[in-house]
Parts: structure tokens; sequence; C-alpha cells
């Protein structure tokens, strides 16, 4: 048996597709609503740091691994997430320019600094954060696929370029964990670990939407915050109806395919990726 469970007819592989950012970032581009532009430029200000971790982290078991699949699984992982970073740094140095960010560069800085305050950690450790990491990743890649109050209002390039993004993390959201039980990796770890991996995520989010709301003079209006709050967890929430897949870590035999969203990867492999423009 194969150690990849990742469906046959999922290839992962990194696509190489074009955005012009510039159209939309120098302004509230998701429905001229501040919180909800600085919540997903906040996001994006973390994947360069965030997506090398979880490269150097699977990349540490190269030779740890012997199954042929899983190793195709690894190097299309890899090329999708030095893709995402490629983009996501291109991203980030235009929504500085544009929106006059100074902190931008100091906020990604200090992200740096507690990776690299981390390297004594073993090896196993990285790769148990980055599992954790990419669950997290997966059920907002679905959320934000399958539930329309995520992009709804939001600028028709940027809203392609985040279903791309989440596309491939759906894709290939098994491969660490895959890793991680090859190599000897077991649940109990993964569930300790997964709340102090959510915490941190949502704590680095909210600081970088914090410190963009600052520069725009908006971080004092409790419009801006109460909207944004409604918006993540109010009943209707985006992030309340993401709670049972993340408990969904803690069943029996869990894995991250038990949860099959190929008809949402099809349909836009279908639909939208016919017209991503593509550069090589």
């Amino acid at each position: 048996m194969s150690a990849s469970a990742t469906p046959a007819n999922i290839i992962i592989k990194p696509r190489h597709p074009s955005f012009d950012l510039r159209s939309a970032l120098g302004r509230n581009w998701h429905g001229e609503s501040a919180f909800k532009t600085a919540f997903f430029n906040a996001l994006s200000m973390t994947f360069p740091v965030g997506e090398k971790y979880f490269i150097d982290s699977v990349r540490a078991f190269d030779a740890d691994v012997d199954d042929p699949r899983l190793i195709e699984d690894i190097r299309g992982f890899i090329g999708q997430e030095a893709v995402h970073r490629r983009e996501h740094r291109n991203y980030n140095e235009i929504l500085c320019e544009m929106r006059g960010y100074a902190a931008g560069a100091a906020f990604e800085t200090a992200l740096q600094a507690r990776v690299d305050a981390r390297k004594d950690n073993s090896r196993f450790m990285a790769l148990m954060e980055t599992v954790c990491f990419e669950h997290l990743t997966a059920i907002l890649a679905h959320g934000l696929l399958t539930d329309p109050h995520w992009l709804d209002g939001a600028d028709p390039t940027l809203k392609a370029m985040w279903q791309w993004h989440a596309i491939e993390e759906a894709e290939h959201k098994a491969v660490t964990f895959d890793v991680y039980k090859a190599v000897g990796g077991d649940m109990a770890r993964l569930r300790v670990a997964l709340p102090f991996v959510t915490r941190q995520m949502f704590a680095d989010i909210l600081d970088g939407t914090w410190m963009m709301l600052k520069a725009d003079g908006q971080h004092l209006n409790p419009m801006v915050w109460a909207s944004g709050i409604e918006w993540l967890f109010g009943w209707q929430g985006v992030m309340r109806r993401l709670i049972p897949q993340w408990r969904q870590f803690r069943k029996a035999g869990f894995h991250p395919w038990d949860h099959d969203n190929r008809d949402r990867i099809e349909a836009w492999r279908a639909h939208a990726e016919p017209n991503l423009v593509h550069v090589h």
C-alpha cells in the first residue's frame, strides 16, 4: 500500500499564474471593507515566511521517504508552495508600496525572527507544526471555495488569485500528513499541537490586520472591528462555520481526505483554470 493517500485523480503540480495586482491593491479591494481587505492582506503577509518553513520542514525528511507516489507528492507540494511564496512576496511588496505600509517589513522580520529562534528544535517538531498549519490552510481553503461570504464583493483579480491559492492548498492538503505518518508520527501529538498552532496563526493575522488598519487610521474605529468580528465569528461567521472541520482532527483514524472536496477542485479546473494567465 502506498504511503500517499491523496486520491489518484489529484495531481499535485505547480501552476504559474500572473495577476495584475496593481489594479486592486491600492484600495480597499474587498467590498470597500477596511477590515476584510486588511485581514486578507495580513494573511498574505504571513505567507513568504510560512511557506518557506513548510517547504524546509518537509524537505528535511527527503531521505526518509521511499514510496514513489509520496515522493512525487512531496515534489508537487514543494513546487506549489514555492510559487505561492513568490506570488505573495510580489503581492506584499506591491501592497506596502501602494498603501504606504512602512511597518510591513518589520512585520515580516518579526515572523522570520520567531522561525529562526526555533532552529534548534527537532526536524520532527517542525514537521508536526507544519502538519497542523496545513490542516488550518486546508479548511480555510475549503471555506473560501464553498462559502460565498468569504469573497463576496471582492475585486475579480484578487478573488481569482485567492481561489487559485485555495485550490492548490486543497490539492496538497494531505502531503505533510502522509509524510508525518510515514516517518512514525502519531495523532496524539498532533492533537496537542493543533490548538497552539491555531492560536499562533490567528494572532499573526490579527497583528497584521491591526498594523494595516493603524496605518490607514482605522484601527480605533469600533464599527470597523465590530463588522470584522461579526464576519469572522458571528452566528454566520466564516470562521465559525469551519469549527466542525477543525474538530475532525480529533477523530480516530483521521485523514485530510476524509473531507473529500474533489468536486470543487474539478469544477475550478474546468471553469476557472483555463482563464488564468500563465507565465513561464
